[in-house]
C-alpha cells in the first residue's frame, strides 16, 4: 500500500505540471482502483476520457471498475468495453472483459461469440475452451460442447471439470458409454470430488443402471452430506425403481438442505400427486409457481391438485395461467385442453360461490331470528 501511495503522489505531482496528460489520469484511476477507491478511480478515468476520448485503456479500465462495484453496473461496464473495442478491435483482453460483462448480464449467446473469437486469438488457453463448452452446454448444443471439452482436454489432460461436463453433454446426447467413461475418469483423478460422483450417478441413472447410480450417489453423499442435488438424484433413482416412499424421503431431505430448490420441489410434488397427497402437492406447486413462472405444466398440475381438493376457483385461475403459457409457446392442443378444464372449474367455482352466499344468508337469517327470540324473552 505504501508503494501505491508513493506512486500516486508521483502521478499527482506530474499532473500539477501536466494537467492535460490523459494517460496520467488513466494511471491515477488504476492506482485508486487498486486501493478500492472506486469513486476517485472513476473520476480520474472520466477526466482521462474527456481529455482523450480515443484512449481505449481508459474505457476498458472504467468498465473493469464498474464491474468491481457490482453486477448492477454491468450494463454500463459493457458500454465502456464496447467503446474500447471499437478503438482497439483486435485487443483480446478487452474482448475477455466484454465476455465477463455479458456473463453477468446473462446474455449467453453473445458471451459465446466473444469466447469463440478469443479462441482464434489465444490458441493454447484451456480455460477458454472450457468456458465455450459450458456455454454450449447451457444452450443445449451438446455435440459442440463435447468437441469444446475435448479441445480443453487436449491442452490439459487432467482437467476434471472438463471430464465432468463432457460426461453431461454426452449423456444428454444419449452416448452413455462414453459419458460413463468421462465421469469415471473424473472420479479417478479426484476421488474426493463430490460433483464427479454425483454426475457419475446421474449418468448411470440415465443409462438405466440404477444400482450403480445409487452406489455413486452414496459416495457423493459421504463426501458432501449437505449436497441437495445428491438427495434429489437419489430420489429419482428410488422413483425409477418404483419406491415412491423412499423417493419422497430423499426429496424432502433435498429441500431441507436447500429450501428453494425447483428441481426437487417439482419432483416431490409430482410424486405426491401419484400418491394422491393432494394437499401437500398443491402447497408445493403454489410455492414452486412463485419461483418458476413460465412453465405451463406446473400451473396445469397445480390446477389439478386444487380441483382434487374441490378448490375450483383456485383451479380455474391456475388453468387460465397454463392456457396463456401454452398459447405463447404455440402448444395449441394443450391450450385447448386446459381451456376446457378451466371452463368446467369456472362453472363449479360459480356453484361454490352461490352456495357460500346462500349459506351466509341463512346464517344471517338464523342470527336475526335468534336475536328476536332473545329480545322477546327479555321483555317477558
Amino acid at each position: 500500500m505504501e508503494n501505491l501511495d508513493e506512486t500516486l503522489r508521483a502521478v499527482d505531482t506530474h499532473l500539477k505540471s501536466s494537467p492535460d496528460d490523459a494517460s496520467a489520469w488513466n494511471t491515477k484511476g488504476v492506482l485508486h482502483a487498486q486501493k478500492k477507491e472506486w469513486g476517485e478511480a472513476l473520476r480520474s478515468l472520466d477526466q482521462a476520457i474527456r481529455l482523450n476520448p480515443n484512449l481505449a485503456p481508459a474505457h476498458s479500465n472504467r468498465g473493469r471498475i464498474l464491474l468491481s462495484i457490482g453486477p448492477e453496473k454491468a450494463n454500463e461496464a459493457l458500454k465502456a468495453f464496447e467503446k474500447a473495442q471499437r478503438l482497439l478491435p483486435d485487443d483480446f483482453e478487452i474482448l475477455r472483459d466484454k465476455a465477463i460483462a455479458l456473463r453477468v448480464l446473462g446474455r449467453t449467446e453473445e458471451e459465446l461469440d466473444c469466447y469463440r473469437k478469443l479462441s482464434e486469438y489465444v490458441k493454447n488457453e484451456w480455460g477458454i475452451w472450457l468456458r465455450i463448452g459450458d456455454l454450449e452446454l447451457e444452450l443445449g448444443d451438446f455435440k459442440n460442447a463435447d468437441l469444446s471439452y475435448k479441445a480443453a482436454l487436449e491442452l490439459k489432460d487432467d482437467l476434471v471439470p472438463a471430464f465432468i461436463r463432457r460426461a453431461i453433454a454426452l449423456a444428454m446426447s444419449e452416448q452413455y458409454s462414453d459419458a460413463l467413461k468421462s465421469a469415471e475418469t473424473a472420479t479417478k483423478l479426484e476421488p474426493e470430488n463430490a460433483e464427479a460422483w454425483l454426475i457419475l450417478g446421474d449418468v448411470n441413472l440415465r443409462a438405466g443402471k440404477h444400482r450403480s447410480a445409487m452406489k455413486s450417489l452414496m459416495k457423493a453423499s459421504e463426501i458432501d452430506p449437505t449436497n441437495a442435488s445428491v438427495e434429489n438424484t437419489m430420489g429419482m433413482v428410488a422413483y425409477k425403481d418404483g419406491k415412491l416412499n423412499d423417493a419422497v424421503k430423499h426429496l424432502r431431505r433435498a429441500l431441507i438442505r436447500r429450501r428453494q430448490y425447483p428441481a426437487a420441489m417439482r419432483n416431490l410434488a409430482f410424486i405426491l400427486m401419484e400418491q394422491e397427497e393432494w394437499s401437500e402437492a398443491s402447497r408445493i406447486f403454489t410455492d414452486l409457481t412463485g419461483l418458476v413462472k413460465d412453465d405451463p405444466d406446473l400451473f396445469d398440475a397445480k390446477a389439478t391438485a386444487f380441483a382434487r381438493l374441490d378448490d375450483y376457483c383456485g383451479a380455474e385461475e391456475a388453468w387460465e395461467k397454463a392456457r396463456k403459457l401454452y398459447k405463447s409457446r404455440g402448444e395449441d392442443r394443450e391450450a385447448e385442453r386446459v381451456t376446457a378444464l378451466g371452463r368446467a372449474a369456472r362453472i363449479n367455482c360459480g356453484k361454490l360461490k352461490k352456495a357460500a352466499k346462500a349459506q351466509r344468508e341463512d346464517e344471517k337469517l338464523t342470527r336475526r331470528l335468534s336475536d328476536r327470540h332473545e329480545f322477546r324473552r327479555k321483555k317477558r
